[in-house]
């Protein structure tokens, strides 16, 4: 097996058990609810909780993947999230339900960004759209995953025990995959001096002050807000879709049973999917940044097609509304965004920030728009109905496109080991 075929296993194996473990909280959200005896709210609530401990994670492993190694760090997430997943299996109330959910949001925070600049540096440059495309792809097949447990029958606490078959995952990462060079080149400077004193000096800079000082401030907190709002969208509407297809005919829903959800599950995943291997690859060609401004212009009038059918339904007999499916699967395909971040991001940073730039922008933001999203999303479905709850991923997709227009131009540049703070700093156009 070749060093980059290993890298990108790594990569994406530890994605996509990191998907399964956020997607089975969202699917079982009902079952777990009744059997612990709480609202659906709190369980919602603790949804929110594990992408607040996504983005205390990012601010830990993401330093540690520029300091320690991409791939130490990486195997220690792993382990991280997988045993505190299997716990969940356990939980006797929401409280413990919670702390483990927080628990294992720490350790998904820390695989996104380590995975992504483990794949960008061992990629080629003119293919690293391709294979970001394909690691962010990885939460899809993730999604699969959760959905064969959902379906199985199995239940939620077997379910969640099974996810600690992914920390065997972790030793594997820490044994068979190597270090990337770049990575190793850029220690090497840093810790001897072998570029010079003053850009020693500057590598040795703690990551997240560097990554918050000029001149990466600016699309730091662009990339922070833009997953603050991507997150919002994504959590906000998957949780109180699933609510809305599961909810009686009396309280506005569709009152469909596990097996009836199976066609929006599985278009919701196959949509996102080909959206990601498609924008992965496509911004290759024509740029990272007008790729997402592509793929945002159709999640917005994909998710006002879901708003004009699910509010003109209001009144009309049961059954799944006429064109439902449709715009549904128009804003999933949206989320395609997320394969030309896989490539983007790592290429906006300097190797001694490629972990922590991208890790404090994309958990902070997940952080914060995961916990709002599903928590403000299922307080506006109770007071102004599903559709306007599920029409409001629109104005986010607009609100994606005007911060992507201000974010830097990098073109698939060239990675190299080394590189001054400001060395990468494209102005956006």
């Amino acid at each position: 097996m070749s060093l980059l075929t290993r890298t990108l296993l790594a990569s994406c194996l530890g994605f996509l058990f990191s998907a399964a473990d956020i997607v089975l909280l969202i699917f079982f959200q009902q079952s777990i609810a009744d059997d612990l005896g709480v609202p659906l709210g709190q369980v919602r609530a603790v949804l929110g909780v594990g992408l607040l401990g996504s983005a205390v994670g990012g601010l830990f492993f993401a330093p540690l993947g520029d300091r320690l190694g991409r791939v130490r760090a990486l195997s220690l997430a792993v382990v991280v999230y997988s045993v505190a997943t299997a716990g969940l299996a356990l939980a006797p109330n929401l409280l413990v339900l919670a702390l483990l959910r927080f628990l294992s949001g720490i350790g998904t925070g820390g695989e996104w960004s380590l995975g992504f600049a483990l794949a960008a540096e061992g990629s080629p440059a003119h293919r690293r759209g391709l294979v970001g495309g394909i690691v962010a792809s990885m939460f899809n097949i993730g999604t699969f995953l959760a959905i064969v447990l959902y379906q199985s029958g199995l239940g939620w606490r077997l379910a969640f025990g099974l996810m600690l078959l992914p920390a065997l995952l972790g030793l594997w990462v820490r044994r068979g995959v190597p270090e990337p060079a770049t990575f190793l080149e850029m220690k090497a400077a840093r810790d001897h001096g072998g570029a010079g004193q003053a850009i020693a000096t500057q590598l040795r800079r703690p990551p997240v002050r560097a990554a918050y000082s000029r001149p990466h401030r600016r699309t730091t907190l662009l990339l922070t807000l833009l997953f603050g709002v991507l997150n919002f969208a994504f959590y906000g509407f998957s949780t109180v879709f699933f609510q809305y297809v599961q909810a009686p005919s009396t309280a506005g829903g569709l009152g469909l049973s596990p097996s009836d959800e199976l066609p929006f599950q599985l278009t919701l995943n196959v949509t996102a999917l080909i959206g990601i291997l498609v924008a992965g690859a496509l911004s290759d060609r024509l740029g990272r940044r007008a790729t997402v401004g592509l793929f945002a212009g159709l999640g917005a009038l994909g998710f006002a097609g879901v708003f004009l059918v699910v509010s003109g339904s209001a009144a009309s007999t049961a059954g799944v509304p006429p064109g439902l499916l449709p715009a549904f699967a128009l804003g999933c395909l949206a989320f395609g965004i997320n394969g030309v971040l896989g490539a983007y991001l790592p290429e906006l940073f300097p190797t001694h920030l490629r972990s922590t730039g991208p890790g404090l922008s994309q958990n902070l933001g997940k952080g914060v728009g995961g916990l709002l999203g599903p928590l403000l999303a299922g307080r506006w479905a109770d007071a102004y109905g599903f559709a306007v709850a599920l029409g409001l991923p629109s104005i986010a997709f607009l609100l994606v496109m005007l911060i992507a227009s201000r974010l830097p131009v990098v073109g698939g540049r060239r990675l190299e080991a080394v590189e001054t703070d400001g060395a990468n700093d494209c102005a956006p156009d």
